[in-house]
């Protein structure tokens, strides 16, 4: 007996069904067994709103939603059509002027879109085929079940476009999302019995610590007025009611740079941690220089 992909044949003019990857010929009645036992038939032809179901995500309405996503574990879902697939996988999402801006799921999907750009959300592309394509609006004949595409945002003026940065099998996802309902981690499949020590070894260090004057901050952080000096997008509100935003030195204080109104810059979270971690932070340094340079006019 072997195991490859599970894939189901029907022989009809035999009577008989295939279980292809279970090495098995079933009869009529086992093989309609065998499909209940392993649920085949749903994983064989799925909708769309299944296929939200077993990616852990919502849609605001089952009906019209164009999207779904789940806030906790931050990640968004979006319909992409087959036949509208532009060069270098990449699609057509949204544009704040679109003539479809009335219609049912357009303000749901807007809101999906700033909330996965603002915090950081991973973003997901079902593959639709339309029933016809010269339809408007369309309907969905069927989608691709076996697999999503992991997105990327890529925006345009005000028009957003996403860009497939791989294939990703559904089922891959449905089991990291068992496994970490589960508390599953893969250390369990290894033999932790000897890791860490009752002893831990110490080690004296001694240093500074730059004082950093907090006038300077909130002066930064109120000039900024609840947006991002870099991308202008306005940050979420927190609690106390006003907007998140995150104090940068462009040249650090451990560089020699002034703890001044002139070497800060209000960021919000992911363009920070990118000043500091991203592959392009000399240019961005040089980027927020001018922004400051702009502003003293």
């Amino acid at each position: 007996m072997f195991i490859t992909t599970l894939k189901v044949s029907s022989f009809k003019r035999l009577g008989i069904g295939v279980i292809r990857g279970l090495g098995v010929i079933w009869k009529e009645d086992e093989y309609k067994f065998c499909l209940q036992t392993f649920n085949l038939n749903k994983m064989a032809i799925k909708s769309r709103l299944q296929l939200f179901k077993d990616l852990s995500v919502h849609p605001k309405n089952p009906y019209w939603a164009w999207c779904a996503k789940n806030e906790s574990i931050k990640r968004a879902i979006f319909t992409v059509w087959e036949d509208l697939e532009l060069p270098d996988k990449t699609w057509f999402l949204h544009e704040d002027n679109s003539t479809f801006q009335r219609r049912n799921g357009f303000k749901d999907q807007k809101e999906t879109i700033d909330l996965a750009i603002q915090e950081n959300y991973e973003i997901f592309g079902i593959i639709c085929v339309a029933k016809d394509p010269y339809l408007d609006p369309r309907t969905i004949k069927e989608v691709e079940g076996d697999f999503v595409y992991k997105l990327e945002f890529i925006e345009k003026s005000d028009q957003i476009y996403v860009k497939a940065k791989k294939r990703v099998p559904t089922v891959e996802i449905m089991r990291n999302d068992q496994r970490k309902l589960s508390g599953y981690s893969g250390l369990q499949d290894l033999d932790t019995t000897s890791l860490g020590t009752d002893n831990p070894d110490r080690t004296k260090s001694m240093g500074y610590i730059i004082k950093r004057d907090n006038n300077v901050r909130k002066a930064v952080i109120n000039r900024a007025n609840g947006k991002c000096e870099y991308c202008g997008k306005e940050t979420f509100v927190t609690l106390s009611g006003k907007n998140y935003l995150e104090a940068h030195h462009i040249i650090s204080l451990a560089q020699k740079g002034t703890d001044r109104m002139d070497n800060v810059i209000a960021l919000c979270s992911e363009h920070h941690r990118e000043a500091h971690f991203g592959v392009n932070s000399e240019a961005l340094e040089k980027e927020f220089i001018e922004i400051l340079e702009n502003k003293k006019m």
